[in-house]
């Protein structure tokens, strides 16, 4: 598939290519690890170098990465930790002139997205215990150890050399691994279970990608031919070697020709029946959008769209994406931990109190839709009105309807709270009553924020 990449980006010019595109949708299954649903090697090698090509070349790929990590990463993606030594060992992490993770988060996000799969390496400074970032693509891992009775368990990474045999990684889960230098991480997107290695985001789009750059090559150079045409001249039988004597040499455009009545000059040119074509081409260009997940007036197709089409539209991208920057930031938090522990296992820094990445780390994150901010500010509105409306009255209701009102509200508000929480307001209510508001006082249920 590389090969027709670079064919069809890197086109002959003095050639017309045939309408009719042929591309091999054959799977390619094999084993990498002995291991059902992964790919062998050479397919590995082969997805990832065509989706780099496309990604290079195709500016549709190019857009789908590009959305990917704008709305991910966006400008304002920051880790902070409310433990001090941890949130020290974070700042200097994360701004060491080695590291530079501000700069480098794009970069992982478009390769997460392209390879499917990110390897990261942390080699560690044994005199102040900090870590160094760096990476291995996924077309340089050749194979991957697992645990015999657990293949979650990665333990060893080979990565191909230019001369000599692999050279060999160990993952943290490894019995050696804090002995070494340098340790290897694995994260994965689009992985199948049962698999080791993820899929890249372009992987369904390619063979589509390839029809339809075929397609639009065809179109483009078929409109040049367009530009050429023959005179067709029409004379009496008796003069048409005459005349084809004269007209050996084509007139100039811009020339002035006298005849006379006896002669009929008509132009033909090439009929392409451009607009039957649109239909194809935008099917093609359906199935693309349906790979990256993203709609069409994302990547400046507007056609024929609404704003309310628009909005619509966007809601099931919004929560993929949410959940990708979800998995982004978990993945980030994660390399900030183990570097951390990597600094604790030499000596340099303490033990951490939690391994909950929720109690350890708190994130800013870029907002991934920005249109909702009025809905949420009106029904911020309407539950502030309806916990002004319920807390005077709730200690006038006998225990069991109170609880009853109190659970109703806030299953509607889709905050459910347990049992004992319940039971914690309705004793601190029934102590302690909040005194009945006056009728001018009290609003009406429904209406905050009009």
């Amino acid at each position: 598939m590389l090969k027709r990449f670079r064919q069809i980006f890197n086109p002959v010019p003095d050639k017309l290519t045939p309408v009719t595109v042929r591309v091999d949708d054959s799977p390619g299954w094999g084993s990498l690890t002995n291991h059902p649903h992964d790919y062998d090697p050479a397919s590995v090698q082969e997805i990832y170098a065509d989706a780099l090509e496309a990604w290079r070349k195709n500016p549709i790929a190019w857009r789908t990465i590009a959305i990917t990590t704008d709305f991910i990463v966006g400008d304002r993606l920051a880790i902070s930790s409310p433990n001090k030594l941890l949130d020290r060992f974070i700042k200097s992490f994360w701004n060491h002139p080695k590291n530079n993770m501000t700069q480098r988060l794009d970069t992982m996000s478009e390769e997460l997205a392209r390879a499917g799969d990110l390897f990261v390496l942390l080699f560690r400074n044994p005199l102040d215990g900090m870590s160094y970032i760096r990476f291995v693509t996924k077309d340089r891992i050749e194979k991957i150890e697992c645990a015999p009775n657990d293949w979650e368990t990665e333990l060893v990474y080979h990565e191909t050399q230019d001369t000599g045999p692999a050279r060999q990684w160990l993952h943290l889960d490894h019995p050696l691994s804090n002995a070494q230098d340098a340790i290897m991480l694995h994260y994965s997107i689009n992985r199948p279970m049962g698999a080791l290695l993820g899929e890249s985001d372009l992987v369904t789009q390619l063979p589509w990608l390839l029809r339809y750059s075929r397609m639009l090559e065809d179109r483009v150079r078929l409109n040049w031919a367009m530009r050429a045409f023959l005179w067709i001249v029409t004379v009496p039988g008796s003069r048409v070697k005459e005349k084809q004597e004269q007209y050996r040499t084509a007139p100039e455009p811009g020339s002035i020709l006298v005849k006379d009545d006896s002669e009929q000059w008509e132009a033909n040119a090439p009929k392409l029946n451009a607009y039957e074509a649109r239909w194809d081409m935008q099917a093609v260009r359906a199935m693309i959008d349906a790979g990256s997940g993203y709609p069409p007036h994302w990547r400046g197709d507007a056609g024929d769209i609404s704003l309310a089409t628009a909005q619509a539209m966007s809601g099931p991208t919004e929560r993929h994406l949410r959940r990708r920057q979800l998995y982004f930031v978990w993945m980030v938090e994660d390399i900030l931990y183990h570097a951390y522990n990597r600094s604790y296992a030499i000596g340099r820094s303490r033990k951490l109190t939690s391994d909950n990445y929720a109690d350890l780390f708190k994130v800013s994150l870029p907002e991934i839709s920005r249109f909702d901010n009025e809905s949420l500010s009106l029904a911020g509105m309407n539950t502030a009105s309806a916990f002004s409306f319920l807390s005077p009255i709730i200690a006038q209701y006998p225990p069991t309807y109170a609880k009853f009102m109190i659970q109703t509200i806030f299953k509607f508000m889709g905050e459910p709270v347990t049992e004992d929480v319940i039971a914690q307001m309705l004793d601190e209510i029934y102590k302690n009553p909040p005194p009945p508001p006056t009728p001018a006082q009290t609003p009406t249920p429904g209406a905050g924020g009009q």
